[in-house]
């Protein structure tokens, strides 16, 4: 499904994820190159000058707003783009992506990271998010963790480390499966812990 822009014409939505506070933290749209290059501008022009500091994504139905996204400080934002082929039945569109560039790079020092797939046809492939959470996991731990712990680990702590924003009111749009994984600051004591119990086995 294509959601239209209330602030832009000739802008359609496929997929938008939001921050744990609602802001954007990325959106997937479609438009002819002058309706993107309006785009990129008003995210970072004023409001006198025609920037805009929400996206309003509609119901192609019915008109009505499905979700408000603040933007937030957009100097964050970075974006990707493509041509779609000009024979595809559209017409000649381009395809963009603006992202948080967090997306991109797990940080160590907020023990965070987000783990966007495609919810149709990886969001319910346990075992593949399973890896891929755990080797998010891996890069933000503080100590070492041994493959063996990736079980255990998950089933006594999954909750507390990995939120799934589809849960949130900040839902995701379209067909994006969101989740953020963060580690507290007592993650590598339960380790140490689970260690000490015999939870966790250095052999």
């Amino acid at each position: 499904m294509l959601y239209p822009i209330k602030e832009l014409q000739d802008i359609f939505v496929d997929a938008c994820v939001r921050a744990p506070d609602g802001e954007l933290t990325f959106v997937s749209a479609f438009g002819r190159d002058g309706a993107v290059q309006q785009l990129y501008a008003s995210l970072h022009l004023g409001i006198q000058e025609g920037g805009i500091r929400q996206l309003t994504l509609l119901d192609p139905h019915s008109s009505q707003p499905v979700a408000v996204i603040p933007i937030g400080d957009p100097r964050r934002l970075d974006k990707y783009s493509g041509r779609l082929p000009k024979d595809n039945l559209f017409g000649n569109l381009v395809h963009t992506w603006i992202y948080d560039e967090s997306l991109l790079n797990p940080s160590k020092a907020a023990g965070s990271a987000w783990l966007l797939v495609d919810r149709d046809t990886q969001a319910h492939d346990d075992e593949s998010l399973q890896a891929r959470v755990w080797s998010l996991i891996e890069h933000l731990s503080p100590i070492p963790l041994l493959p063996p712990w990736r079980t255990p680990v998950l089933d006594a702590l999954g909750a507390q480390l990995v939120s799934h924003l589809g849960n949130t009111p900040y839902a995701p749009v379209g067909r994006i499966h969101a989740s953020r994984v963060t580690l507290r600051d007592t993650f590598g004591k339960a380790i140490s812990d689970f260690v000490s119990s015999g939870m966790l086995t250095l052999d």
